[in-house]
C-alpha cells in the first residue's frame, strides 16, 4: 500500500507542477515558443516515466523472499499421545514378523473419490477431510495397506464423537480394507492383540490385489476389477509389452486395475 501511496503522491505533484508552470508562463502555449513547450514536455515524461519505474521498484524491493517470511513452527511434542505410545510399543513387538506400522494416517491418503460428479465429489472427499486413523499395518514388502487400528478411550463414547467414528467405519467397509477397533487399556496381552488382528487379515496376507483380468472383446470398455470404473483403451509403452493395448483404469494411479485383451490364435 505504501509505495501505491507513494506514486499517486508522485503523480499528483507532477500534475500541479505542469499546471502551475502554465499558469506562471502562459506564453509557453503560444506557436512562436513551441521549442520551450517541447522541451517542457520531455521533462514532464521523463519525470513521468521516473515515477512508474519508481513503483516498480519498491514493489520489487518490498515483495517478499524466504528471507523475509516467518516460519512460525514448532515440533509437537504430543505426535503421540501416551496411550498411544504405550499401545505402540505392544504392537510393534506384536506384528514386527508380518506387518509395516503406520502411525496417523490420513484417510485422504488412503482412499480416493470416484464419482464424475463435481458436487458429489467434494461432499464425499469433505467425509475424509481431516480425518486419520490411529495406525495402519501394511505389508511388509508391498507396503500395500492391511489393516486399520483405531485406540478408543472415553471421547469415543460422545455422540458427536460416535458420528464420526460410524463414517469412518462406514468408509474403510466401502473400500474394503478392515478397522479394528481397540478400548485403551493400562496393558495389552501380545498374544490376543496378535489373534485379533490376524483374524481380520488372513485372506489378503500375501496375496497381490485382484486387479489383473483378460477379455476378448475390445470394442465395449470393461468396469475395472478394482473399484468399478469404466476402464479406458491404452498402449503399453515400455516392457515386454511394448505397443500392445490394454483396459487401464482412468482413476490411475490411485488405482491401478488393468484388463488386458486377449491375443486372437
Amino acid at each position: 500500500m505504501k509505495p501505491l501511496k507513494k506514486t499517486l503522491i508522485s503523480l499528483t505533484s507532477l500534475i500541479v507542477l505542469v499546471i502551475t508552470v502554465i499558469v506562471i508562463f502562459p506564453n509557453i502555449l503560444k506557436p512562436e515558443n513551441n521549442v520551450y513547450l517541447v522541451i517542457f514536455g520531455v521533462v514532464v515524461i521523463l519525470l513521468f516515466v521516473e515515477i512508474i519505474f519508481s513503483r516498480k521498484r519498491a514493489l520489487t524491493e518490498n515483495k517478499p523472499t524466504t528471507d523475509t517470511l516467518e516460519y512460525p513452527y514448532h515440533l509437537r511434542d504430543d505426535f503421540l499421545s501416551p496411550a498411544e505410545q504405550s499401545f505402540y510399543l505392544t504392537l510393534r513387538h506384536t506384528v514386527s514378523d508380518w506387518a509395516l506400522i503406520c502411525p496417523k494416517v490420513s484417510l485422504g491418503d488412503l482412499f480416493f473419490v470416484k464419482s464424475s460428479d463435481p458436487s458429489k465429489y467434494r461432499s464425499y472427499t469433505n467425509r475424509i477431510d481431516r480425518k486419520h486413523v490411529d495406525f495402519l499395518l501394511c505389508d511388509l514388502n508391498t507396503v500395500r495397506p492391511l489393516l486399520g487400528i483405531e485406540l478408543d478411550d472415553k471421547s469415543h463414547k460422545r455422540n458427536n464423537r460416535q458420528i464420526r467414528d460410524e463414517n469412518v467405519d462406514n468408509v474403510f467397509s466401502a473400500a474394503n480394507l478392515p478397522l479394528v477397533r481397540i478400548p485403551v487399556r493400562s496393558s495389552y496381552s501380545t498374544s490376543d492383540l496378535d489373534s485379533i488382528l490376524r483374524q481380520h487379515v488372513p485372506s489378503i496376507m500375501g496375496k497381490t490385489p485382484n486387479q489383473v483380468m483378460t477379455i476378448e472383446n475390445e470394442s465395449v470398455p470393461p468396469l475395472c476389477p478394482k473399484c468399478g470404473s469404466e476402464m479406458v483403451l491404452r498402449e503399453a509403452k515400455r516392457g515386454s509389452n511394448k505397443g500392445e493395448q490394454f483396459w487401464g483404469c482412468p482413476n490411475y494411479p490411485r488405482c491401478r486395475g488393468i484388463v488386458t485383451i486377449k491375443k486372437p490364435q
